[in-house]
């Protein structure tokens, strides 16, 4: 708790140059660095996503997360929690799924970009190969229309994994997701789910299980 509050009381002290940094775009570079730094002394194993205000109306907001990591629960929580005195900022505790995915089932503005590389979220694809209902965790297939030219790289996955976490939610990842494999995108290829009806399919399988053991009761 002693690391989360010194995190909070150094934001605060540097609250305008990070403002100036978010809105301005005044050394955001080392600004961003800094608060790098600063999550690490919390945890090193956590990251932080800082989202600039739609409006001028709203609020720089800054999400933390531990990737699905289950040991960081608390210290995010707690990170969220203490964070309601800043104005102008408000905390999140996790990856929240995407409430809004409408642009990216019509292909606008879902790139997301990975170095020297992009992947378009409305051309992922998935497909089911286990599902273990009584810890209602999933084995799944992701295609990609580029895998055989991005398969050699060491971070492919790590960066599919945050690509899901933001469709389905970090709590939901840990929880439910198993395995993930990825393959390439064949021609003609049938019976796949775009990567976005992930939740729903999800739910489905979730509803099947639960009328099951009604049924057997």
């Amino acid at each position: 708790m002693k690391k989360i509050i010194t995190f909070w009381n150094n934001f605060k002290k540097n609250k305008q140059e990070i403002f100036n940094a978010i809105l301005l775009g005044i050394n955001t570079e080392e600004i961003l660095l800094q608060i790098t730094r600063k999550v690490d002394y919390v945890s090193k194993r956590m990251r932080s996503i800082i989202n600039a205000p739609k409006s001028i109306n709203d609020k720089i907001t800054i999400v933390f997360t531990g990737k699905g990591y289950l040991k960081l629960f608390t210290k995010i929580i707690a990170l969220e929690n203490l964070a309601h005195s800043l104005v102008k900022l408000s905390a999140q505790a996790h990856i929240k799924p995407i409430e809004d995915n409408i642009k990216y089932q019509h292909g606008l503005n879902d790139c997301c970009s990975f170095g020297n590389y992009s992947l378009k979220i409305s051309e992922l694809q998935i497909a089911l190969l286990d599902y273990n209902s009584k810890t209602k965790q999933l084995i799944i297939n992701i295609y990609l229309p580029d895998y055989n030219e991005l398969k050699h790289l060491e971070d492919l996955k790590h960066n599919i994994n945050w690509i899901l976490m933001q469709i389905i939610g970090e709590i939901a990842f840990r929880k439910h997701i198993k395995e993930i494999k990825l393959n390439q995108t064949m021609l003609g290829q049938k019976g796949l789910l775009g990567i976005l009806e992930l939740p729903d399919f999800m739910e489905y399988l979730f509803k099947i299980n639960s009328r099951k053991k009604t049924r057997i009761v």
